[in-house]
């Protein structure tokens, strides 16, 4: 098969160039945990480095993971000493130590590193943490290097990492899949769930420290999402005392957004807040051309030019404290309010014409819309280590709310032929409640073994109710359209309790897990009182593995499986009309999506260069898609329908390099081929394409404290059941100038320098031919400045070197 072909060539290529290395008998291993002394935290990403007690080179190291845990294999046998450092943290050593055949393995135990007051922004280019870093189960995008994070959004920040393409519209894809499933601070959200799109698009990106891309989540996770988990981890100080930045930008067209970030720490607390406003300027214009065949033969041209035009003005607020007890307890409680409004001005020149191009219908058809979304969430923890030993049991619980709200007021202007103008009145009203608890241990069975398990318990509740009026002159008033109104209710509850197993034995690493789900779901048709329930059971079983071949190269795989459930909306039946000639509908006989993952990676990684290949494969049944169908001779009718399976599998590269102080590369690319079958709509045989997807981040460091950044993407077609979306691409620049020993920074970015981007959609089915083009006003211009206080100011470049985190 060309799938099974292409999957094949690529780990070819990748096996081949690989060299490989006898594992020696004498080498031994290095464990232990890293914490932050005044939180008693984990502080993952932590780079240990092991140095030659001869000459101080460094032989070996790795990064610690998201649970602060130390695992350094191959070790070879020799005295040796440990250094530990991070951004923001005072460096530190061990003592010297040996590895022999009698002393293979080093529990270092719990290693407490002292905060400093250094924020990230203030370290030198040549000392400043890497953008990218990589461990077993993640890929982690480091914010605070990407200029874009000073002035733009979290839809905006997306477009440079990895694996990752987002569209003109703002719909987030992960290796050419968009059933992603967002987390922010490893918890759901229901406004993202919902409306990711528009909600990272309003998200300033600045209330970020990074991003982290799981393609093969644990069983410790929800296994929603087809083609993995995007994890939006946002900024919480823990330096001693009083810090925070203040941060203002100016846009062209009238945008801005401005940030304040605070915290205080004297000590056994920690108490924190931010605030972010955020108004931007959205122009779209969207053109749909047809060529449509009846059930009669008769061929009918259809365009609708449609412009639109909003300034979204959104908040988003947050703040939180964490208290520890004593030695062993800790506890925390935080919350999060986002309220973004808008109106929507829109107008669409409608044109039918026969096959003589003679004009058969010319409609106006004018929108205002007044538009509001919020959410706000609360979240309590408590956590307890066991005295004297360093497993660790935690309580969480989180409450949210996200009300939702569109007024939409029509005028319908007939030209030809001649009517009267008509109005309509269409409110929208969308609600989620939901509510999480969850109960986690984590125990460090030994040196080189530990064990996470746990129950998690998510609730949701959606309301979507649509009320449809229409303006009776005689009456002079709006009257109920029956026919139109509906109201649907989607509660969900989800049960789960998990483990993850993980173990080294030398250079060889696992971590083994299961997640046992039980799901209930009730669908209710209030308008024609109709109820839907589904119950069920699954089993989400994970792997990953690893092999260090030695100091520069280590081999990872995994598997996972994932699952994606249709949402409220997907469900609902009731059509709902964008204007007389479109409609769509949920379908509440969807399945869910099952997908089995697989993923072969290794990382090389010198002084100068690190490149990071992946080869992956995703097979899919159930695959939920959109179907677009003739619905009568006039009007499109779109739903969702179950793919009978997707299979895609093809090959990533992640490169990172190091051109003495002045440069600093970061290359990605991803070519994957995609196959569907879609036999069950009725389709004939199965239809498959090639795709990739490229992106190049370039730093370019002028002088002490000036930066200019250039980064570029590009993604080519990508198939749909019907078509296929054409490729796009965009050119991004900005430039950062520090002043007053780093505390004051200046930053001007552009985004889409050269107005590239825009979304092409291409269908083409017996009875319907299609090009649907969206295009905005991309060209984006920020100039803003940040100050930093509370903090000293920056040391020497020596100094600096000290957070070198390249180890």
């Amino acid at each position: 098969m060309p799938l099974v072909r292409f999957a094949s060539t690529c780990l070819l290529l990748v096996l081949v160039s690989l060299p490989v290395r006898a594992q020696s008998p004498n080498t031994g291993t290095v464990t232990g945990i890293v914490i932050d002394e005044s939180t008693r935290r984990p502080v993952p990403f932590a780079n240990v480095a092991v140095h030659s007690a001869a000459d101080s080179a460094i032989v070996t190291g790795a990064a610690t993971d998201d649970a602060g845990k130390i695992s350094i294999a191959n070790v070879p046998a020799g005295a040796f000493y440990l250094t530990y450092g991070l951004i923001g943290y005072v460096a530190k050593s061990s003592a010297v130590f040996r590895i022999d055949a009698e002393h293979k393995h080093l529990n270092v135990g719990t290693v407490s590193l002292t905060p400093k007051s250094v924020d990230l922004d203030e370290v030198l280019i040549t000392g400043e943490k890497a953008l990218f870093t990589s461990s077993i189960d993640r890929k982690v995008y480091n914010v605070d290097k990407d200029l874009m994070a000073k002035s733009g959004s979290a839809s905006e920040l997306l477009q440079n990492i990895p694996s990752v393409q987002v569209d003109i519209d703002g719909n987030i894809s992960l290796r050419g899949s968009g059933n992603v499933r967002f987390m922010v601070n490893g918890k759901t959200s229901p406004l993202l769930d919902k409306n990711s799109a528009d909600a990272l698009q309003n998200m300033p990106a600045s209330s970020i420290e990074r991003i982290e891309v799981i393609t093969n989540p644990s069983a410790k996770y929800k296994p929603d999402g087809t083609s993995g988990i995007i994890n939006i981890v946002q900024k919480k100080n823990t330096a001693l005392g009083l810090n925070g930045n203040l941060s203002g930008n100016a846009g062209n067209q009238g945008r801005y957004n401005a940030n304040v970030r605070l915290n205080f720490n004297p000590g056994d607390w920690n108490v924190y807040a931010g605030y972010g406003l955020r108004n931007d300027k959205r122009n779209r214009i969207t053109a749909d051309a047809r060529r449509q065949t009846d059930s009669a033969s008769a061929v009918t041209f259809y365009r609708n030019d449609l412009n639109s035009s909003a300034s979204p003005l959104s908040h988003t607020l947050t703040a939180g404290a964490d208290y520890r007890l004593g030695e062993h307890d800790q506890l925390g409680v935080s919350g999060n309010y986002f309220y973004n409004s808008f109106s929507r001005d829109e107008q669409a020149v409608q044109l039918l014409q026969d096959a003589g191009l003679a004009t058969l219908n010319d409609y106006r058809r004018i929108r205002r819309d007044d538009q509001f979304e919020k959410e706000y969430g609360f979240t309590a923890y408590v956590e307890h280590d066991f005295p004297g030993e360093e497993h660790q049991l935690r309580l969480e619980y989180t409450l949210s709310r996200s009300p939702e709200q569109e007024d939409n007021h029509y005028t319908n202007v007939y030209l030809f032929p001649s009517g009267p103008t008509s109005f309509e009145h269409t409110l929208i009203l969308a609600g989620d409640d939901r509510s999480q608890v969850a109960l986690s241990y984590s125990d460090p069975l030994s040196e080189s073994a530990s064990l996470e398990a746990g129950y998690e318990g998510e609730f949701s509740n959606n309301d979507l109710n649509n009320i449809v009026e229409t303006f009776d002159p005689a009456a002079e008033q709006y009257l109920s359209d029956a026919s139109r109104t509906n109201r649907f209710l989607y509660h969900e509850a989800i049960n789960a309790v998990y483990a993850t197993y993980k173990e080294s034995f030398g250079a060889f690493g696992l971590m083994a897990g299961l997640r046992t789900e039980k799901a209930h779901i009730r669908s209710e048709l209030l308008t024609t009182n109709a109820t839907i329930t589904n119950d069920y059971v699954n089993l989400y079983p994970s792997l990953h593995l690893s092999y260090t071949l030695g100091p520069a190269l280590e081999l990872q795989l995994s598997y996972s499986r994932r699952t994606h459930r249709p949402r409220g909306e997907d469900l609902n039946p009731f059509q709902e009309y964008r204007d007389p000639r479109n409609a769509q509908a949920g379908n509440p006989r969807l399945l869910p999506e099952y997908i089995s993952s697989f993923e072969l990676g290794c990382q090389l990684q010198n002084d100068v260069l690190t490149v990071v290949p992946a080869l992956f494969y995703r097979y899919t049944y159930n695959r939920i898609t959109n179907v677009t169908e003739l619905l009568n001779d006039t009007t499109l009718f779109t739903t969702k329908e179950n793919l009978s399976t997707d299979r895609s599998g093809g090959l990533e590269i992640v490169v990172s390099a190091n051109v003495g102080e002045l440069l600093t590369l970061h290359w990605n690319a991803s070519g994957f081929r995609n196959e569907i079958d879609a036999t069950n709509l009725g389709y004939a045989g199965t239809r498959s394409t090639t795709t990739w997807t490229s992106g190049l981040t370039a730093n370019v460091n002028c002088a002490q404290g000036s930066r200019v950044q250039v980064n570029s993407n590009y993604n080519s077609a990508r198939l749909t059941p019907q078509g296929e979306f054409i490729p796009s691409w965009v050119v991004n620049m900005g430039y950062r100038q520090e002043f007053m020993e780093g505390r004051l920074a200046m930053v001007v970015t552009v985004a889409d320098i050269f107005k590239t981007l825009k979304r092409q959609l291409e269908l083409s089915t017996p009875a319907l031919t299609q090009t649907v083009t969206n295009t905005r006003d991309t060209r984006v211009l920020f100039l803003g400045f940040t100050y930093q206080f509370g903090v000293p100011p920056k040391k020497s470049k020596d100094d600096q070197l000290r957070y070198d985190d390249s180890l």
